[in-house]
């Protein structure tokens, strides 16, 4: 069997290759030649499938290691017989942890929160119910709206309009253009315009979502809000003026933490394995390729806001993957950066973007040391005694 895979997916090789012949290539110049012998792609969120890319092949399964899924023509893989899976809640994890790095990192906004202040969390799926329940857990007040969930006793459920005057506003919905719930410029002038004063929106969804000419202009306008931008329109060709508007700004990379990347190559296996009527090879790795478990020594004077922003700073700080995405895109002059567009630049962030682990995979090496309460507030964060 002829695989054909993203290189950026974790251990694909090791993992499908006794099922077949794998070879990996970038997932963004995927082209028709380039798979038309293959019966197996697997992608990920950079690669469009759909009947430019496969017709003509003779691929019959097609897996892409994201939660999203707005890069695959459904209606053409379903009308031409070819399976398809995706990995939802794969990267939920690494999302949620990466939105609570920039409560953290934004001047203000935390101590804000937990004096009374709101969160709002459009889209209560994978990402929105886990940010929910970790920042409830900090004692942080959630309201949420999606119109396709019913009651959820966990989180108080709005309307609309209630959750666009929280004080930090959350897009966490998939990208839709038709149907009365259209997600598409959700975020137009007109709503960026009447924002609460000081508020804080944070975009780690789908870059449309958010008109972003529209927030360039709104930007201009208004220097009391402030803006987290991890998902653009035309990516990877940005705006660069917006980049230089918006508070923070990352490379589509919310997700991208080593955990979820391996969980979304282990959910593509299993639903490999499950079309094909395959057996589960064993996920055990050599010795060479297994990344361990980073070991974190937290502060033993610190306590309460401190002792988190402290801990979590010292595993994933956003502020990093802001300044070095503002130096890469920000050299740009006219119509190269460093010699290749924009567009590259921006895929090469993502490409050789470094290992990041999430909180559960730290190991804390002076747990012991701890106090009680200490303990209690980083169990609160997603840390454990393991």
């Amino acid at each position: 069997m002829q695989i054909i895979a993203d290189e950026n997916m974790p251990y694909v090789r090791e993992w499908f290759a006794p099922y077949g012949d794998v070879r990996t290539l970038p997932g963004r110049s995927l082209t028709a030649a380039m798979v038309r012998e293959a019966d197996v792609l697997l992608v990920r969120s950079v690669t469009k499938v759909d009947q430019h890319l496969l017709q003509g092949s003779r691929v019959r399964f097609v897996g892409s290691a994201t939660s999203g899924i707005e890069h695959v023509d459904s209606e053409y893989l379903k009308s031409h017989g070819i399976a398809f899976a995706s990995a939802p809640g794969c990267n939920a994890t690494a999302v949620a942890e990466y939105v609570i790095s920039c409560l953290y990192a934004l001047d203000g906004v935390l101590e804000n929160l937990l004096a009374g202040g709101s969160v709002g969390i459009l889209g209560l799926g994978n990402v929105g119910a886990r940010l929910s329940k970790r920042l409830q857990a900090l004692g942080i007040r959630c309201i949420g709206y999606d119109p396709f969930i019913g009651e959820n006793r966990e989180l108080l459920l709005c309307d609309f309009d209630t959750v666009l005057d929280a004080d930090v506003i959350c897009c966490h919905t998939p990208l839709t253009s038709v149907g009365a719930y259209s997600t598409w410029h959700l975020f137009d002038e007109k709503k960026l315009l009447h924002l609460r004063e000081g508020a804080v929106l944070i975009n780690a969804g789908r870059g449309a979502v958010v008109d972003n000419a529209a927030l360039l202009s709104v930007l201009r306008q208004r220097d009391d809000l402030r803006v987290v931008l991890d998902v653009w329109e035309r990516e990877p060709d940005i705006d660069l003026e917006l980049l230089q508007a918006v508070t923070l700004a990352t490379p589509h990379i919310a997700g991208y933490s080593w955990d979820g990347k391996v969980a979304g190559t282990r959910q593509i296996l299993a639903a490999y394995c499950d079309f094909f009527q395959l057996p589960l090879p064993t996920l055990d790795l050599p010795v060479n390729l297994q990344i361990s478990k980073p070991v974190l020594r937290v502060a033993e004077n610190l306590s309460g806001t401190a002792l988190l922003r402290s801990a979590l700073q010292s595993i994933y700080d956003v502020r990093a993957d802001d300044s070095k995405m503002r130096d890469t895109l920000l050299s740009c002059a006219g119509l190269s950066c460093a010699g290749e567009p924009v567009a590259s630049n921006f895929d090469a962030l993502r490409k050789q973007y470094p290992i990041r682990r999430e909180v559960a995979a730290q190991t804390i090496e002076n747990w012991s040391m701890l106090s009680v309460e200490n303990k209690n507030l980083l169990r609160r964060l997603g840390f454990s005694d393991q």
